[in-house]
């Protein structure tokens, strides 16, 4: 499976039990993956938690790190918080590291609790860039 291939390292620290949850507890229409032909460039899976007010929680976004560095990921992001504006909605978190936390602040995240990292698209909350 591609997608676990990549998964496997981009986050070798987290076991792959964990992206078998989030495969089974994903939101379908949410989650997918950026082809290249027939090479698995990227993929996002993402979740709702009804503990969170139904809020959507990216639990895994990847590159392989060919595609890095050119702005995609940063398209990419930005796409998924524009269609989070239509849904009136938030996306949560956990960057891995510094670097990716800080990527995503400039990509209209900020700082929450516990390590979380949230985009609100509600007006009376931080929103993403337009």
């Amino acid at each position: 499976m591609a997608v676990a291939q990549m998964y496997k390292k981009t986050f070798p620290e987290i076991p792959l039990e964990d992206l078998d949850i989030s495969w089974d507890y994903r939101s379908r229409p949410d989650s997918y993956g950026f082809w290249d032909g027939d090479f698995l460039a990227g993929f996002v899976i993402a979740s709702f938690h009804s503990r969170s007010g139904g809020s959507m929680y990216i639990d895994f976004f990847s590159l392989d790190e060919a595609y890095r560095g050119n702005g995609l990921g940063t398209q990419l992001v930005q796409e998924f918080l524009h269609g989070l504006v239509e849904k009136n909605g938030s996306i949560h978190l956990f960057p891995r590291n510094e670097v990716v936390a800080k990527w995503y602040m400039r990509n209209g995240f900020r700082e929450s609790t516990n390590g979380y990292y949230v985009c609100h698209s509600y007006p009376t909350r931080s929103r993403p860039k337009a």
